[in-house]
C-alpha cells in the first residue's frame, strides 16, 4: 500500500509538455476510404487543386478520410472541390463548400482550406472528412497534411518527480509510524493506570476491613 502511494505521488509530480506532430498525406496513419490519386511536383494536380505545401504532395480521393490521434489540438490543410463535412468524435465541426464552377473560375488554390480545433481533452480523438456523395460531379478532397498537438510527459522532470515522491512517501510512512507509536504508548499508559487504580482500590478495601476488625475487637466484653 505504501509503495503504491509513493508511485502515485511520483506520477502527480510529472509535468507535461506540448509537442506538435506532423502527419503527411502519405502516412499509413491516414485512412482513406477508397482509391486515391497522388499529385506532386512531377505529377500535377487537376485544375482547381494545388499540390500540398508539406512534402510537396497531396492525396486526392472521392471518399472519406479518417485519422485517429491523442492530443489537445489539431490543424489540417486540404483542398475541397464540392462539399465536405468535418466530423470530430462523431460531432459535426464544420462544412466546407466550393462549387466546381467557382474553383475553375478562380483557379488553383480556390478550394484550399485550413481547419483547426484547440482546447481538446487529452484523450483519443477521431477526425473524419466526409465528402458530399450526392453532388454531380462528385466531391474531390485533396488532403495535404495534418498537425496535432500531443501532451507528453516531460522527461526532464522525472528525476525531481521521483525524488519528491519518494521523500513525500517516506514522510507519510514516518508519520504513520509516529502515530502508531503514540497510540501504543497511550495504550500502555492506560493499562498502567488501570493496574495502579486496581491496586489502590485493593489497598483501600483492605485498610477499611482492617479498621472494621479493630472496631469489632474493641466492642467485645473483657
Amino acid at each position: 500500500m505504501h509503495r503504491s502511494f509513493i508511485v502515485l505521488l511520483c506520477l502527480g509530480f510529472v509535468r507535461a509538455i506540448l509537442q506538435n506532430i506532423t502527419v503527411d498525406d502519405t502516412s499509413p496513419d491516414i485512412v482513406y476510404g477508397e482509391a486515391t490519386f497522388q499529385c506532386n511536383a512531377t505529377v500535377p494536380c487537376p485544375d482547381g487543386l494545388k499540390a500540398g505545401v508539406f512534402n510537396e504532395s497531396a492525396t486526392l480521393t472521392f471518399s472519406s478520410i479518417a485519422f485517429n490521434f491523442t492530443g489537445v489540438a489539431f490543424y489540417a490543410s486540404l483542398d475541397v472541390v464540392g462539399a465536405a463535412t468535418i466530423i470530430l468524435d462523431g460531432e459535426e465541426l464544420s462544412i466546407l463548400s466550393n462549387p466546381l464552377s467557382d474553383v475553375l473560375e478562380a483557379g488553383p488554390g480556390q478550394g484550399s482550406h485550413n481547419i483547426s480545433k484547440t482546447g481538446l481533452a487529452n484523450i483519443p480523438h477521431t477526425l473524419t472528412i466526409a465528402p458530399n456523395t450526392t453532388l454531380i460531379p462528385p466531391t474531390i478532397i485533396g488532403f495535404d497534411h495534418l498537425i496535432y498537438t500531443a501532451s507528453l510527459p516531460d522527461k526532464k522532470s522525472h528525476v525531481g518527480a521521483i525524488v519528491g515522491g519518494v521523500l513525500a512517501g517516506v514522510a507519510v510512512i514516518f508519520g504513520l509510524l509516529l502515530a502508531a507509536l503514540f497510540a501504543r504508548r497511550r495504550k500502555l499508559i492506560l493499562r498502567r493506570n488501570q493496574r495502579k487504580s486496581a491496586v489502590l482500590r485493593g489497598m483501600t478495601v483492605a485498610r477499611q476491613n482492617h479498621n472494621a476488625g479493630e472496631e469489632d475487637a474493641k466492642e467485645l466484653p473483657t
